[in-house]
């Protein structure tokens, strides 16, 4: 690709006539963009004085605080409810049951075979998990509220509970939905034409059972919602820390049957999103139904304990897999039997998708031609599956990873030897998988042999060898993953089944002073949006990076957007800044020109002034240009309209946007006690373009702590009653940063097909972690035999190990 053409993939602006006499050199102009530039996120000072406005932060005139009565049984009946103490409590407005008003929330996804829960904003006959909603409470405070709660008494009839999912399939297990008749939510499976004969053509057929555990995004804000219904306009505000603010709107409208233009979502300051920000629970429908007939605010914010015990969580899934390889380590054909546990059900909006992206990833970035999936999405008596950073992807990882090294130790190979041996080659590429997911551009072999430079392989070798010999164990894992980051509405709305667009907009619009405030669809939660898309406008538009002022979050002003989810924000949204960059900056070319006498072919623009190529003493400012457009509109080309206001809609051609790495871990593992201590951890990966290196990597360093957190200290155990015996962070343990290893991230990038070259991160590190460190254990224990199964890594699953080992 020559630099022009670069230049232009990139999003970048360049003269049409290249023989003409152009002041800059190209390298010159690039020196000057702000897309590649380190610039600190603009708002990041004002969260770290603690001045950031968070949606508990917010105070409404005569508003009330909202508690709820959650069910202690797993699984039960209801058979009364009395709320009469906690009506006479003096500060309760009004306490609501199920029975007297509940609402079924809606589905957006349409799959064959997918089963339809019940899901309603208070049980009201039944209840199928600890701590299920049954009664709200709306109060002058929290505290009141929650003494109301404890006055109320429900009569339950406890029936049998089943939190197994593999015992769930089976007859005779308690049914949670009885008129299903069984407690399967969702059956698919796939095969592919070759896949037996690869089996029969096999020298060798590894043969697993891989088990990955139950954890929760844990955002540093809980959720929260405070619902404000105006009788007099017949208007309902919403403030919620969400991550898409459109589809929210959209969503209650449905649910509660009243009209979206009435409807206002704004979402503060969000403390952290990590997928749970784009579900949408029962609790929060009843604040918002609380709202409306009370004509009065209603603000519930969610406790630690709720949270843990109700709103997203994710990756619990058993997968039987089978991978049929030649012994020169080539692998033939995956076959995967996968039973996913959903809880009593799915979320709103992503229902079984988390697992059906898990046997839809498998597949890696390997040469695979032939594989047959069984998936069965099960429930059980546990709280809802929801979205979670990596959404998926990182089970699929881990299965895919932990066999590629339990194959290579058996084979007497590398795990980079038989990894390089498998990978698609960049002449591969497009390259669509067995069940045909596109992935478009890339140098998988590249990231992986630059990840092994970066990490000093054979230095760690050497090291390891050398602990082994003073009585220490030291271990090295690898593992690489693939992840799709912005796929396009065909596949979404075909595929997937979802009811969702893969577009983004942007609205462009310029004041008198020459300023500009641009309006995005998509809601961010601490990705710099702010700061990374001003730098995007900033380089198509001309406009200087300091006059661009970036808002997000308000469907009253905001154009509509499906939020930020699936790495795919910097894709959909920097595209759509683009497009909208472009139109507006046609339209001020054509005013500067008329101002100018100068044809518009003939201009360029940059740090907001407007001049021509061949005399750039001729120039007019942009202000000036924006003044005349709105003020001056009488000095306007004849015909033209007034205003410099453009939007504009963006979604990939391409129906998906791979970005890629390869992690690299050196971990030293105590058998005695089972403890794991993380030395060294190494990154490279290829997110396409990138627009601010200092941010992206930070979002590199978030999602491996994420990453870490899942694969070695969080896990939501249930008892065999239902109740969750993890439910404070007692005894559900986070990583600190004295669990962090030292981190090295390195990126390439390798323009994706998108507008603007880029591909996506903000889940990526989070999702080959588990599989990185397990493999890192097994390399560390070999002289004990072990063979780690069976997520997360605790000191005592370790000692099991070891003691059943050989030293």
């Amino acid at each position: 690709m020559s630099p022009r053409e670069k230049f232009l993939r990139f999003g970048g602006i360049f003269p049409t006539d290249l023989s003409s006499a152009i002041v800059e050199t190209e390298a010159e102009i690039s020196e000057q963009r702000m897309v590649g530039r380190n610039v600190k996120p603009r708002k990041d000072l004002q969260l770290l004085k603690g001045q950031g406005t968070y949606t508990d932060d917010l105070k409404l005139p005569s508003m009330l605080f909202a508690a709820f009565h959650r069910s202690p049984y797993a699984h039960a009946r209801i058979r009364n409810i009395d709320v009469t103490k906690a009506m006479e409590l003096p500060g309760v407005a009004y306490v609501l049951t199920g029975r007297e008003t509940t609402k079924q929330l809606v589905t957006w996804m349409a799959k064959p075979g997918l089963r339809t829960p019940e899901r309603l904003s208070l049980a009201s006959d039944k209840v199928r998990y600890a701590g299920e909603p049954v009664v709200a409470v709306a109060a002058i405070s929290r505290a009141i509220a929650e003494d109301a709660v404890e006055l109320i008494q429900v009569d339950y009839e406890p029936l049998d509970v089943v939190v197994d999912a593999e015992k769930s399939m089976k007859s005779g297990a308690p049914l949670l939905y009885e008129d299903w008749g069984d407690n399967v939510i969702f059956h698919e499976e796939m095969k592919s034409p070759g896949t037996e004969e690869a089996f029969r053509e096999a020298d060798f057929i590894f043969k697993e059972r891989l088990v990955s555990n139950r954890y929760s995004p844990t955002p540093i804000e809980t959720r929260a919602m405070l619902a404000s219904f105006d009788r007099t306009e017949n208007r309902l505000t919403i403030y919620a820390s969400t991550q898409f603010p459109h589809a929210l709107r959209t969503f209650l409208s449905q649910t509660l049957d009243f009209p979206e233009n009435r409807i206002r979502v704004i979402a503060p300051k969000v403390g952290g999103g990590f997928g749970i920000k784009s579900a949408v629970f029962q609790d929060e429908v009843t604040t918002v139904i609380l709202s409306m007939k009370l004509g009065r605010p209603v603000k519930w914010y969610e406790d630690r304990k709720e949270h843990l015990m109700t709103a997203g969580h994710e990756r619990q899934q058993v997968h039987y897999v089978e991978c049929a390889m030649k012994k020169d380590g080539t692998l033939l054909a995956v076959k995967d039997r996968a039973i996913a546990d959903f809880g009593v059900s799915g979320t709103f909006w992503t229902e079984v998708q988390p697992a059906m992206l898990t046997v839809a990833s498998i597949p890696g970035p390997y040469k695979l031609k032939n594989y047959d999936f069984d998936l069965w999405c099960v429930v059980t008596n546990k709280a809802p599956c929801g979205p979670h950073r990596g959404f998926g992807r990182p089970v699929a990882a881990y299965v895919i990873e932990r066999m590629m090294d339990i194959a290579a130790k058996k084979l007497n190979m590398s795990p980079v030897e038989i990894r390089i041996k498998n990978m698609i080659d960049s002449r591969d590429l497009p390259w669509t998988t067995p069940i045909g997911v596109i992935y478009d551009s890339g140098n998988y072999k590249e990231v992986l042999q630059r990840t092994v430079k970066l990490a000093g392989y054979e230095n760690l070798l050497a090291e390891k060898s050398k602990a082994r010999r003073d009585g220490k164990f030291l271990g090295i894992g690898i593992a690489t993953y693939v992840e799709y980051t912005a796929p396009a509405s065909s596949r979404l709305q075909s595929a997937l089944g979802w009811a969702v667009g893969g577009w983004e907009s942007c609205h462009l619009s310029a004041d008198p002073s020459g300023k500009i405030t641009a309006q995005l669809g998509m809601a961010g939660q601490g990705q710099a949006h702010e700061t990374v898309f001003a730098q995007v406008i900033s380089d198509n538009l001309g406009v200087k990076f300091d006059d661009i002022l970036v808002e997000e979050g308000d469907t009253q002003h905001a154009p509509y957007g499906f939020g930020a989810w699936a790495s795919r924000g910097t894709v959909t949204t920097g595209g759509a800044c683009i497009k909208a960059s472009r139109k507006l900056r046609d339209k001020v070319l054509l005013i500067a020109a008329h101002i100018l006498k100068i044809a518009p072919e003939d201009l360029e623009m940059r740090d907001s002034k407007i001049y021509s190529r061949i005399n750039p003493e001729k120039s007019v400012s942009f202000k000036e240009v924006a003044d005349t457009a709105l003020r001056f509109s009488s000095k306007l080309p004849e015909g033209m309209e007034p205003g410099l206001d453009v939007i504009s809609f963006y979604e990939p051609d391409a129906p998906t946007t791979c970005s890629y790495a390869t992690h690299v871990v050196q971990v030293d593992v105590d058998p005695e006690t089972g403890t794991v201590r993380l030395l060294k951890y190494f990154i490279v990966d290829d997110s396409g373009v990138l627009i601010n290196p200092m941010t992206a990597h930070g979002q590199v360093h978030g999602a491996l702590a994420h990453g870490i957190g899942g694969a070695m200290f969080e896990d939501l155990f249930y008892g065999d009653d239902g109740q969750l015996l993890s439910s404070t962070f007692m005894d559900y343990l986070l990583p600190t940063a004295g669990e962090m290893p030292a981190v090295f991230v390195d990126s390439i990038e390798t323009p994706s097909l998108t507008l603007g070259g880029f591909k996506g991160l903000g889940e990526g590190a989070a999702i080959p972690t588990a599989a990185a460190i397990t493999n890192a254990i097994d390399d560390a224990l070999s002289a004990f035999n072990v063979k780690f199964l069976e997520l997360p890594v605790t000191p005592e699953k370790i000692r099991t190990l070891v003691s059943r080992g050989i030293p």
